[in-house]
């Protein structure tokens, strides 16, 4: 069972257009710490020393909160449905948090085809 989080690979402001900012997934199971910056960031510790990820840049400093506890709601809940999970979402609002199976259970699936399902 693998359960991949989707976080942000690089800064970017908040007008930066989606399309433009870049993600990638690390595996759940090296996450050992989180941490808020207190200026609408959210941050995940991951077990080699020194390594974080930005998880998200929430709009208010009051939402990064509550993305960083959804995001851990969402994990839990892919936990104990078993499987193998991704979780996506736009950086920056807690309604687009969500999770899809994969592989999916179609044949003949490509790459960007798992990324977009990542959002549905």
């Amino acid at each position: 069972m693998t359960i991949l989080l989707q976080v942000l690979e690089q800064c970017f402001t908040p007008t930066t257009p989606w399309e433009r900012r870049t993600f990638t997934f690390i595996d759940t199971g090296h996450i050992v710490g989180m941490r808020l910056d207190g200026q609408c960031g959210v941050w995940l510790d991951l077990s080699r020393p020194g390594e974080s990820q930005r998880l998200a840049r929430t709009r208010d400093p009051g939402d990064a909160v509550n993305f960083l506890l959804t995001t851990f709601a969402r994990i839990a809940e892919c936990e104990e449905r078993g499987g193998s999970w991704l979780i996506g979402h736009d950086g920056i609002h807690i309604g687009s948090i969500n999770a899809t199976r994969y592989p999916p259970h179609s044949t003949a699936v490509t790459g960007d085809d798992l990324l977009a399902r990542a959002w549905l």
